[in-house]
């Protein structure tokens, strides 16, 4: 298994983007670039996705990942992905939509787990009463990434 590492300087900070042979198997918010950079074509990929998600130009990624994680992150996880760009769903909706409809405060944990911020986009889940929640990155990063997607709250 080939490990490539690339880092995108983003409107919201630095963004360090793990590749496993032909897969994304991380996406996420750092404080500085912590190992070398070794581009790969999916990395070459992911960066040029991203840039054109913060560019405006992109609202959904398409992208192989390769995501570690419980059977039940994968399913809430794979259940974010379908939720569109300029959208939200609440954590109780998602929780049912993944077959465990009390399971608000476990999609909240497994959102929190995330491995590729964005491309799986768990900013998009808000509290049931319309609130935003938390965000593993920050919350000030929520807010960018939902009024970039124009998201109304």
């Amino acid at each position: 298994m080939k490990k490539s590492v690339g880092y995108l300087i983003s409107p919201i900070g630095l963004i360090k983007i793990v590749g496993q042979d032909d897969s994304i198997v991380s996406v996420e918010f750092v404080s500085r670039k912590d190992e070398k950079e070794l581009i790969s074509p999916v990395i070459k990929e992911a960066i040029l996705q991203l840039e054109e998600y913060f560019g405006g130009k992109r609202t959904n990624f398409e992208l192989k990942l390769r995501l570690e994680g419980t059977e039940f992150q994968k399913r809430v996880w794979n259940e974010l992905i379908n939720v569109p760009f300029g959208s939200v769903v609440s954590y109780r909706e998602l929780a049912k939509k993944v077959g465990k409809p009390h399971g608000a405060r476990a999609v909240g944990n497994a959102a929190k787990k995330n491995p590729a911020v964005i491309i799986v986009p768990c900013h998009r889940v808000i509290k049931n009463d319309g609130t935003l929640g938390g965000y593993s990155a920050g919350i000030d990063k929520k807010i960018w990434l939902l009024e970039h997607e124009r998201v109304t709250f």
